[in-house]
């Protein structure tokens, strides 16, 4: 007997046991389904809501499949039965973003959100201020994908160190200076990754720490003898890195006015802030 006589066989047992398909291909369904039954075949998609499904979890099967065992290979356009995110979302994200898909790829976990090049492309439209940051304050970074750095995962925020090199310098010891490497307490105690040079600190950050990558400074004002030498940088270099008081601020004007208009300024007779010239 072959395989069409086998086939034709079966089928006249399923019909006389009371089966009646549609086409011929599909069993039909029960109209009214419950969610115990859909995961009883489903059990992958069971698994994804369980673990990861988000609000998706609590909601019926059928209130998002209305439409569903009614795709024929051939004869059904697969995006006419798949379930519109509108119908319950709206367009959250605005009408630049209307391609739910493209970055939830998996609906059933809604908030596992691959980084692809379709979410590196829509970041701007949520993330405006962060964006506004990289685009103003323009480092290499800004010439990147967000995904560059956010890889792997939506919300996924990488350590500076998976691209950079900690600081390396010096520090003060007995003999003299030694190299040394650190991390300064991490580098986001001096950087703000959307505006990597724009560069702020506490008025709290040690001397030593300066000292990493201005050996030259340090070293001068230790050797000083004047009451700079017992000051935190941060005194004259404060907030924010690259700003220097003027003398005045801290000294007022000791010397007679013809003095600086003589001279027109005060390095012109004390030389540098760091070895002061008595």
């Amino acid at each position: 007997m072959n395989l069409q006589a086998v086939f034709i066989l079966w089928l006249c047992f399923l019909a006389g046991a009371g089966f009646v398909w549609a086409d011929g291909l599909y069993p039909p369904h029960p109209d009214r389904l419950t969610r115990q039954e859909c995961m009883r075949c489903h059990p992958i998609i069971a698994k994804l809501l369980r673990i990861n499904g988000a609000g998706h979890k609590r909601v019926a099967c059928r209130s998002c499949h209305r439409k569903f065992h009614v795709y024929k290979p051939g004869k059904t356009d697969y995006q006419d039965i798949l379930p519109k995110c509108s119908r319950c979302h709206g367009h959250p994200h605005g009408k630049e973003l209307t391609d739910c898909s493209s970055c939830h790829t998996e609906a059933h976990t809604p908030l596992d959100i691959p980084a692809t090049l379709y979410l590196a492309e829509g970041c701007r439209v949520c993330h405006q201020k962060l964006y506004k940051e990289v685009m103003t304050f323009t480092t290499k970074h800004s010439e990147f994908h967000c995904t560059v750095c956010h890889h792997t995962r939506h919300g996924y925020i990488p350590e500076c160190l998976e691209c950079h090199q900690p600081h390396q310098g010096v520090v003060l010891v007995k003999a003299g200076f030694k190299p040394v490497a650190t991390s300064l307490d991490g580098c986001k105690a001096c950087h703000q990754a959307h505006k990597a040079l724009n560069v702020r600190y506490s008025n709290e950050r040690s001397p030593e720490d300066c000292a990493l990558c201005h050996r030259k400074a340090y070293e001068m004002l230790k050797k000083s003898r004047t009451k700079h030498s017992a000051l935190s940088c941060t005194r004259c270099h404060p907030d924010k890195h690259k700003t220097i008081k003027r003398c005045r601020q801290c000294h007022g004007q000791p010397h007679p006015s013809v003095m600086f208009k003589k001279f027109g300024s005060c390095g012109r007779c004390h030389g540098v802030a760091h070895s002061i010239v008595k």
